[in-house]
């Protein structure tokens, strides 16, 4: 069990999410870090819905935020 469970966390890829909060002053930008497979799963993990073409998604606490990089971390290997 110890080999698959290896494979599955080298799969994961740590990604980086910068974001404006609609509720916030215009100036504030916000970033997490999310591991997942790619960008559109890291996506989700912030987002309960797909972001339409301007970014902009509801939280899954509903707030409103736009989407405004997503970039992935290169692991230190």
């Amino acid at each position: 069990m110890l080999d698959k469970d290896l494979l599955y966390f080298t799969a994961m890829n740590k990604y980086e999410i910068i974001y404006r909060h609609l509720d916030m002053h215009s100036d504030y930008r916000g970033y997490t870090l999310r591991w997942a497979r790619d960008g559109k799963q890291a996506m989700g993990f912030l987002c309960k819905g797909k972001p339409d073409k301007q970014g902009y998604g509801m939280t899954k606490k509903g707030a409103r935020i736009q989407i405004l990089e997503v970039n992935e971390i290169p692991s230190s290997e």
